[in-house]
């Protein structure tokens, strides 16, 4: 794993690269609201933002160059649920591959419970963000700005080197009203429009078939 370097990190305004990977329209998807809201936390920590949604765009590899070479990411995060994962890791195996420089990260559920697994059999992919994210990648892109180690960085599993290393577990955010609003600008609410796909929100987070201890 490249970190940037300390001085081309002061000069540059830090950009992420966030992806939505393919999702069947059949399964009635909505708007990707976590990408959203880890969109709104970044934009708040002065990161510039990106979202490329491939449940409504079809996923081209020259179209994800040309967003590469005019966007220049430092980072590409993908989120996945254990349907969408092939689709998150090719797409990401694509980004190294055309630019080894830009750092990788996956989150949500799927990679939340196998997070060293996945990333003993990616190697392209970087780290994982284990739980929930807002305040892990602002943090991991803080500490990239700052040529930090990602030790520092509670939350993720990662690489350095042949080894997979995990840091402390993140505390549950408790209060979810302190969480910026989702950037739906960033979305293109449009496409889901004129599918006929419904437009989500969050009122509590965990699941609901588990015991209370676990759900906000």
């Amino acid at each position: 794993m490249k970190h940037l370097p300390k001085a081309n990190a002061r000069n540059h305004r830090m950009r992420v690269l966030l992806i939505n990977p393919y999702y069947p329209i059949s399964e009635t998807p909505s708007p990707p609201l976590g990408l959203a809201y880890l969109g709104a936390a970044l934009e708040k920590a002065g990161v510039q933002i990106k979202i490329l949604d491939y449940v409504v765009y079809p996923y081209q590899r020259d179209g994800l160059e040309a967003v590469l070479k005019k966007f220049k990411p430092h980072v590409a995060g993908a989120t996945a649920v254990s349907m969408t994962f092939d689709h998150a890791k090719q797409i990401l195996c694509d980004v190294k591959a055309i630019d080894p420089d830009i750092l990788t990260v996956m989150g949500g559920p799927h990679v939340t419970f196998c997070a060293q697994e996945t990333l003993k059999s990616v190697a392209e992919l970087d780290a994982v963000v284990i739980g929930e994210g807002e305040e892990t990648i602002v943090e991991l892109i803080r500490a990239l700005q700052c040529g930090r180690d990602l030790g520092s960085v509670n939350g993720i599993a990662y690489r350095v080197d042949s080894k997979i290393l995990t840091t402390a577990r993140r505390k549950w955010i408790k209060n979810l009203d302190a969480l910026p609003f989702p950037a739906r600008h960033l979305l293109p609410l449009g496409r889901y429009r004129a599918l006929g796909m419904p437009i989500s929100m969050t009122t509590s987070r965990g699941c609901p078939y588990k015991s209370n201890q676990h759900c906000r």
